[in-house]
């Protein structure tokens, strides 16, 4: 399906997300499921399933397109590029995700599975993000890192643990152990996994209270 946006000039848009987050700036390319907006200094990832509307703007300033390259290739030919194509390229580079809810992490993708990623943050250490919940992706420059760190106290050790292909497959590596959900945004987000049933995920919360949470709704797992 042709778009406006496809054509060699690039118009001013308004893209608005579900719960009402806005960015303004022009569409620089975009793919099956995803697309790319420039807003004037980022290049911004955006799944086109989270996208309400977009609508042909007038910016409030002089704006000038990009001068530098994205720091995440994109598809010379304009057949390939998706959203699993950009998770796949921006492994290993430094970047915010977005999850549901306005979730922020940032860090690096170090593994990119069927249905989620594992993701490592300075702060939350490793994440398992479910790659439906993300809202949208800013990779860093080559010479930024969050939080000012340096690569050193980045501190990230490469590991030979293996993780499964699927998200629910995961969740069954985790029976016992202490985690929390959804970066523990309620109190029973928060507790030991003691079984598995169908889309149910059962917690244990601190006070020894039998919680179940439903896995379609989870976005994003710590383990503590």
């Amino acid at each position: 399906m042709y778009h406006i946006w496809q054509g060699d000039q690039k118009e001013y848009v308004t893209v608005s997300l579900l719960g009402d987050q806005l960015f303004k700036g022009i569409i620089f390319d975009s793919g099956s499921d995803i697309i790319v907006l420039f807003n004037g200094e980022n290049f911004i990832y955006i799944p086109v399933s989270h996208i309400e509307y977009i609508v042909a703007d007038t910016p409030d300033t002089e704006f000038a397109g990009p001068t530098n390259s994205p720091v995440i290739p994109l598809d010379d030919n304009k057949k390939n590029l998706s959203f699993e194509s950009i998770l796949k390229e921006a492994t290993g580079i430094y970047q915010e995700l977005c999850v549901i809810n306005n979730k922020y992490v940032y860090g690096k993708a170090i593994e990119v599975m069927e249905d989620y990623l594992v993701f490592y943050s300075p702060v939350h250490k490793k994440i398992y993000i479910a790659k439906k919940h993300i809202k949208w992706l800013i990779p860093y420059t080559p010479d930024e890192l969050p939080y000012g760190l340096s690569e050193r106290e980045f501190n990230w050790k490469q590991t030979e643990e293996g993780f499964k292909a699927n998200f629910e497959q995961q969740l069954e590596v985790l029976l016992n152990k202490l985690i929390v959900l959804n970066m523990g945004e309620k109190t029973h987000h928060i507790g030991k996994v003691k079984s598995i049933n169908g889309k149910m995920l059962e917690l244990k919360t601190a006070k020894e209270k039998r919680t179940f949470v439903n896995i379609e709704h989870i976005q994003t797992i710590q383990c503590v």
